[in-house]
């Protein structure tokens, strides 16, 4: 059985625009997938239709070997959580804790408190329990949301553009999060380089499925990359460098363990020691004294 199974996926709004086109796609149980592309390329519609929110459609569509139709929209609900854009969409309790427990409740399940307590945990939110989650940061609010989902305990997570409008530290964090979370991921996103220390493979989308592969196979696609608008990893632009200056760099790294890795490859295929060094000098002179900091780099000994 798989996760997630996508036949055919057709989609297009009352107006008759078409969102979606003969869409396939499969998810492994534990696979984290990302769906990248332009603007208006259908991936939030994705998400939402895999949510049942979008329906009629044609094709067919298949979580957890439930096949989602209006009869059985409840059972395959069950089986996702669906993290939307804005975490105000999702947050509508007075406390984070009541909010937590929102879904659980609603759908019946059991170990509500168990289930409130580990999501908080999950998320680092515990101190947060008792707080009024529309007075949190844009930040700590997806943290909630987040929680919120992970209490429900689905198998299958969908989620749409996670770090978008969050600060350098909240997106580490977050970052952190969905790398430490076992479940089965469908991330819509424009970052390839968070998303690159969490995902096993990426989709292109532009209503179609424009590619699939891994996220080292998408970085060396350029003209894939140009037509959805989206930049290299920052990672992945130094080491692209590095091969223009005639250091053999066989792939480009996606994130920083693979950075690290192919760094040392290729210092010690070419017996090259790469290091930088730091003087320092003062000049005293009265008010215009100053520190200056040189880093230098030498490539070759």
């Amino acid at each position: 059985m798989k996760a997630l199974e996508l036949e055919g996926l057709t989609f297009a709004y009352e107006d008759g625009n078409v969102a979606l086109e003969e869409v396939a796609l499969s998810l492994e149980i534990g696979e984290k997938v990302a769906v990248v592309g332009p603007n208006g390329a259908g991936k939030s519609t994705l998400l939402h239709l895999i949510a049942g929110f979008r329906m009629p459609f044609d094709g067919r569509a298949t979580v957890m070997g439930r096949e989602l139709t209006p009869a059985n929209l409840k059972e395959v609900r069950r089986a996702l959580g669906l993290l939307f854009q804005d975490p105000d969409d999702q947050a509508f309790m007075p406390t984070v804790e009541e909010d937590v427990a929102f879904g659980p409740r609603n759908y019946g399940l059991d170990d509500i408190d168990g289930r409130v307590a580990r999501a908080l945990k999950s998320a680092a939110i515990e101190h947060l329990a008792r707080k009024n989650p529309q007075r949190l940061s844009f930040g700590m609010k997806k943290r909630v949301a987040m929680a919120g989902i992970m209490a429900m305990e689905p198998a299958l997570l969908l989620l749409d553009e996670p770090t978008s409008g969050l600060d350098p530290k909240a997106r580490t964090e977050l970052v952190k999060m969905l790398k430490g979370t076992d479940r089965t991921m469908l991330i819509a996103t424009h970052d390839l380089e968070a998303v690159a220390e969490v995902v096993d493979r990426a989709v292109v989308l532009n209503r179609k499925v424009v590619m699939q592969g891994t996220m080292r196979e998408l970085v060396v696609a350029k003209e894939v990359l140009a037509e959805a608008g989206l930049e290299l990893p920052p990672v992945s632009k130094l080491f692209s460098v590095l091969h223009s200056l005639g250091y053999p760099v066989e792939s480009l790294p996606v994130s920083m363990d693979q950075a690290v890795a192919e760094f040392t490859r290729v210092i010690d295929t070419e017996g090259k020691h790469l290091h930088a060094h730091i003087h320092e000098h003062e000049h005293a002179g009265g008010d215009d004294a100053h520190a200056h900091t040189h880093r230098g780099q030498r490539a070759r000994e």
